[in-house]
């Protein structure tokens, strides 16, 4: 996929093939035609972006998720973790998102939260669900639950564990870096000053 040219990077073939099969049915359930159609915000105007789609949320978390684990295995060789099964639980963490953030499903939710919520489920349980759906591995079905909020509610697995860090700290380091949208900074640390980035100037050269 063009939005994902990580996913190449994903050794074993059956599970390469599983996470396209995983966002095509993903994306087919929405008005999105791909990942790079949705904005990027870590929930419904929340977290927003200032610019970049949910296809550079999904490859940052990619790359620092495999960057931590590259970091551990030079330091401590005798580490056990499953990098296919990080790469691919990275990029597939917020697969629900189509269904979550499609503006036909938030208007109909919208008009009458009574029904069925608003949402009527968060994108990482519809996410789990797209996994079992296409037959992605359970771990990767653990990863799209436990990254969010909902992992507080369940033991979470070691690649689930640093999926769900990355995921955490991608948003925070960019809300400190200035790449937020401001109003849109909530349930965030509150020790964070993010940097105003007009107000930034080159150092002086002694």
């Amino acid at each position: 996929m063009e939005d994902l040219p990580e996913i190449n990077d994903i050794k074993d073939a059956e599970l390469r093939a599983k996470v396209i099969e995983g966002w095509a049915f993903s994306l087919a359930g929405s008005t999105f035609k791909r990942i790079s159609d949705m904005p990027g915000e870590g929930n419904p105007n929340i977290l927003v972006l200032k610019r970049g789609s949910q296809a550079a949320h999904l490859r940052g978390v990619a790359h620092y998720a495999m960057k931590m684990v590259e970091e551990f295995e030079i330091t401590n060789p005798e580490i056990r973790v499953d990098k296919d099964i990080v790469l691919a639980g990275a990029l597939c963490h917020d697969i629900g998102k189509p269904y979550e953030f499609d503006p036909v499903n938030r208007k109909r939710w919208a008009e009458d939260p009574s029904r069925a919520g608003d949402p009527c489920l968060r994108h990482s349980v519809y996410g789990a669900h797209v996994c079992l759906s296409v037959g992605l591995p359970e771990e990767i079905a653990h990863i799209a639950l436990g990254h969010s909020l909902e992992g507080q509610h369940i033991g979470l697995s070691t690649e689930c564990y640093i999926v769900r860090h990355a995921d955490h700290t991608w948003w925070t380091i960019a809300g400190a870096l200035g790449l937020i949208e401001p109003e849109s900074l909530v349930n965030i640390d509150k020790m964070m000053r993010p940097r105003d980035l007009g107000a930034i100037k080159p150092a002086k050269v002694a």
